[in-house]
């Protein structure tokens, strides 16, 4: 059977996607090396390069080589060829960042939510700055370098819809449509997963894992990557081990369940723990430091805490021994299901004292994970740190606009 002309463009496209999206992975390729990754002729290569070296979207260098004669020519991305602006949305702020077309921040805005986090509030929020990001990566004109916009908020998420987000209290929020038709560009929304997608890019060896990416912030929830691919589930709720309940009468979640792990030990349930023993008269440096101030966020809360840590306060050590206990357990039961060979420990929280952390749940596996003496598990920090969601909703667009 021929191919129609319509069929010939589309396998055109879609080996532009192809060569773009291998040299977004590998940073630089010869033409040869091209043709032999994905079994194209030399002309065929000749011509898809050609396009889009007139398009902008690549450029040429010369390579090193140890042989007399011409050096190689090697094809990498147009830094500036194009740019997406990532967006994380969580109840204290929304950060946004101005990615190029190789995933490299440019800039980034931070907008503090002081007022509240209603969805009108944030779509309004987003709309005023984010045309100072898509400005610069135009020289102030138009839109014409921006692909467009990747949204991130923890939560589940299909289709553009924020089905339920405990951490922001939203239910059935079409985002995708109000923020594409207040911005007036095409808009993706993610779940937080995409924050692995960061790590990986960071850390290139970790695509070869199976990872558990447990992640301790205004939300807690479980990223799992498995044989080569993120695992979402048929809903999308995959690793919901937040909404675990560890405490049947324990506080209210966001998710409308009792003694929820997210209720005990997320950033703003221990935030109002800290504030309530201090009312109730604790003894702790923070009890100073948290003196008549009511508009500390989660987050500045829980650096105060992890500082008063670091400084021995019997409090806030007792304060941390709670979050190890309910986290180890939590993680003991997600190595028992998920059987990774890798886990970060990810979020504002696990990052005041993830060695400790870490340790505790090493602790935990002796008794509650099954075989655990032939299990062989690096438990770690993630890397990535306040810029993790923004990076890692940026790449998830980038690859969405390449992957065939």
């Amino acid at each position: 059977m021929k191919n129609t002309p319509i069929d010939s463009k589309l396998a055109g496209q879609s080996n532009e996607r192809l060569i773009l999206s291998l040299l977004r992975e590998h940073g630089q390729l010869s033409q040869t090396q091209l043709c032999r990754m994905i079994s194209l002729g030399s002309s065929t290569a000749s011509s898809i390069v050609s396009r889009l070296r007139d398009k902008g979207l690549i450029i040429e260098t010369r390579g090193q080589s140890e042989r007399r004669g011409p050096k190689p020519v090697l094809l990498k991305i147009n830094p500036a060829a194009h740019y997406v602006i990532g967006i994380e949305i969580n109840p204290s702020y929304v950060f946004m960042g101005l990615f190029d077309f190789t995933g490299g921040l440019a800039e980034t805005r931070k907008i503090t939510l002081s007022a509240g986090h209603s969805v009108e509030l944030v779509v309004e929020a987003v709309g005023r700055v984010f045309p100072e990001l898509a400005a610069v990566c135009n020289n102030g004109s138009g839109n014409g370098k921006l692909l467009g916009a990747g949204v991130t908020v923890s939560g589940s998420v299909a289709n553009g819809t924020v089905l339920l987000s405990s951490p922001m209290g939203w239910s059935q929020v079409p985002l995708k449509a109000m923020l594409a038709e207040r911005l007036k560009c095409a808009v993706a929304v993610y779940g937080t997963r995409v924050r692995l997608l960061a790590e990986m890019a960071q850390t290139p060896g970790l695509q070869s894992q199976n990872i558990l990416y447990l992640n301790v912030a205004n939300g807690v929830g479980a990223t799992v990557y498995m044989e080569g691919r993120l695992m979402t589930g048929t809903t999308g709720r995959f690793g919901e081990v937040g909404h675990i309940i560890v405490e049947p009468d324990g506080p209210m979640c966001g998710c409308g369940h009792k003694g929820c792990l997210e209720a005990m030990i997320s950033g703003p349930a221990l935030a109002k723990r800290i504030r309530n023993d201090i009312q109730r008269g604790e003894k702790t440096v923070l009890a100073e430091r948290l003196k008549g101030v009511n508009a500390k966020t989660p987050e500045e809360i829980v650096a105060l805490w992890g500082g008063a840590v670091r400084e021995k306060d019997a409090y806030a050590i007792t304060v941390r021994e709670f979050v190890a206990s309910h986290l180890s357990r939590a993680a003991a039961m997600s190595i028992n299901a998920f059987d990774p060979d890798t886990v970060l420990l990810g979020g504002y929280v696990c990052r005041q004292c993830a060695e400790y952390l870490a340790e505790s749940i090493r602790k935990a596996m002796q008794e509650q994970v099954y075989d655990a003496t032939r299990r062989d598990i690096q438990i770690t920090a993630a890397r990535c740190g306040e810029e993790a969601l923004i990076t890692g909703v940026a790449m998830a667009t980038l690859r969405n606009t390449l992957t065939i």
